[in-house]
């Protein structure tokens, strides 16, 4: 391809060499996710600045090559670093790092896109802040801005990430800088602070879309409270679930709950202590339902555990509502534990006693239930080993993880629910009968963000280098896929397997789309494919059939 030397060379004017990468190496690393895909990546891009990402985009039109922004690539399960079109140039913002803003009297920081949940945790300890941010369970070198525009969620107060930004800069399709909101105001004193601005409101079409590339935006954190309490509860018969969530919520809905929290099935919480017991299934899948009962029995959990928290001004105030929530659920837990800073004193004091004597460590459970507890913005690497579940070799160091290159077979699907008991176990119900059916645990969480809707992720987990394995996979994803939207159950974020799957909108949606993007990238250049649903464009017809209400 003439016009792709031309480009690249181009690139290298601006980027200088060592910043555009097309050795085999990193080409065919890029090429590689957890799933199967096909699509080839010319070469990556690493624009430092801004400026360079708008001179990169301004190259790509006139040289007519399609390039593919990442943040830090860590988008495993839903896609990683691999392009929704073939033949793409990765621009991989990873060197957009900077921490621009931070304000601790309004609780706010303003972060590129490189900037990860480790680096903003780290530099708000080194402030001796009083602020934390909701953190995601994914590991801490995770971008926040790449997850924020992919709406992905988080626990705590400020869960649902995307309604606690503003003050977005944006890269347009053909080269072009917009600040969103008050933020195009030189002088406006509330520009970040203040979320709609003035006029429309375009920050939205800049999440789970191709329509431009975010280079900074402004991040609302939130105070520690006076008195923080964790608490955790377990069910042990499954057919418990729909009254308690339920249960859960009226606790929401009266706003007793304010964090974003999860509930876990008994797979996903084995599978981030432990690999498959190959040998105990004498190498069979899935995992038998009397090995999992006893799995279960031996680290003490339930059919479903669940997490909170309460964030409380006081002491007072903290007691009675652990009072209330002890009295909601009652009868609809066979567990409930609380932990504040009290009971992990008296932890910390009895710890080398409780070591001496009965070799048990609690600094670990203490770690896990309190000290370094998402639920106050301490990301954590435990659940990351969940990746590896079915590989047949030991799970490497954290530092060492790379889920991409290890042949870790994982793709996530989730659907969006009302939160509701008797949906919950309706798309239970089919996540189970389709896992069975493929060979495969249901591996399940509730994300319970709002008041009125719970995004269900189901995490299908296999062994890339296993022949068969990645064909058996995505048949699994695409069946489980199509019976759950068909039922209602329309995913709330999509791997780039899953955007070829959406069910065609029902109203004249896929229209205005195809005109926003026409219009705001011209040359196609920016991301084809991606959110942008064009297997339903149609050039020639106009639709009018609105669904009925």
């Amino acid at each position: 391809m003439e016009n792709l030397v031309d480009a690249l060379q181009a690139f290298r004017d601006v980027l200088g060499t060592q910043n555009v990468l097309s050795d085999e190496a990193t080409v065919s690393a890029a090429e590689t996710g957890t799933y199967f895909t096909t699509e080839k990546v010319l070469a990556v891009i690493k624009p430092g600045d801004r400026n360079e990402v708008q001179a990169c985009v301004k190259i790509a039109n006139q040289y007519q090559v399609a390039i593919y922004p990442i943040s830090t690539g860590k988008n495993w399960g839903y896609g990683s670093r691999v392009p929704t079109q073939d033949s793409s140039v990765i621009m991989d913002l990873g060197r957009l790092n900077r921490i621009v803003d931070y304000n601790e009297k309004l609780a706010y920081v303003t972060i590129e896109p490189g900037v990860t949940q480790r680096q903003l945790f780290d530099f708000l300890q080194q402030q001796n802040s009083n602020l934390y941010l909701s953190v995601t369970g994914s590991t801490p070198d995770s971008s926040l801005i790449g997850n924020i525009l992919e709406r992905g969620v988080a626990k705590g107060p400020l869960g649902d990430r995307f309604s606690h930004v503003c003050a977005l800069e944006v890269v347009l399709p053909t080269g072009e800088c917009i600040h969103t909101g008050l933020s195009r105001f030189g002088n406006a004193k509330a520009a970040k602070v203040n979320r709609w601005g003035v006029g429309p409101y375009f920050d939205g079409i800049f999440t789970q879309s191709n329509l431009g590339i975010v280079t900074e935006l402004t991040m609302w954190l939130i105070p520690y409270p006076r008195y923080f309490q964790s608490f955790f509860y377990a069910i042990n018969d499954d057919s418990r679930l729909e009254a308690l969530v339920d249960t859960l919520r009226e606790l929401k809905l009266q706003g007793l709950l304010k964090n974003s929290f999860v509930i876990f099935n008994d797979h996903r919480m084995l599978s981030t202590r432990q690999q498959y017991p190959w040998q105990e299934t004498n190498g069979k899948t899935p995992l038998p339902t009397e090995l999992m009962a006893k799995l279960r029995q031996q680290w003490g959990g339930g059919a479903w555990v669940g997490e909170g928290a309460l964030y409380s001004v006081s002491r007072e105030q903290g007691r009675i509502e652990r009072k209330l929530i002890q009295k909601a659920l009652k009868n609809k837990v066979d567990k409930l534990i609380f932990f504040d800073h009290s009971k992990a004193r008296i932890t910390e004091l009895i710890q080398p006693l409780a070591k001496k004597l009965l070799k048990i460590d609690l600094n670990e459970t203490l770690d896990v239930l309190f000290r370094k507890n998402p639920q106050r913005g301490v990301p954590t690497e435990k659940t990351m080993p969940m990746v590896y579940w079915r590989k047949q070799s030991p799970v490497p160091s954290h530092a060492q993880m790379n889920p991409d290159l290890d042949g870790c077979g994982v793709i996530w699907l989730a659907p969006s629910l009302p939160f509701d008991g008797q949906h919950t176990r309706k798309a239970l119900n089919i996540i189970k009968q389709i896992a069975k059916q493929y060979q495969f645990e249901p591996n399940v969480g509730l994300q319970c963000v709002t008041e009125r809707s719970i995004d269900l992720t189901v995490t299908i987990m296999y062994d890339r280098e296993l022949p068969g394995e990645d064909q058996r996979a995505l048949g699994c994803h695409d069946e489980m896929f199509q019976k759950l939207a068909l039922e209602g159950y329309i995913p709330y974020r999509l791997s780039t397997r899953g955007m070829k799957l959406l069910p065609s909108a029902q109203d004249d949606y896929s229209q205005l789309l195809q005109q926003i993007k026409e219009a705001l990238d011209p040359n196609n250049i920016l991301a084809p494919g991606r959110y942008d649903f064009r297997q339903d464009w149609s050039v020639n017809e106009v639709r009018s059939m609105c669904y009925e209400k």
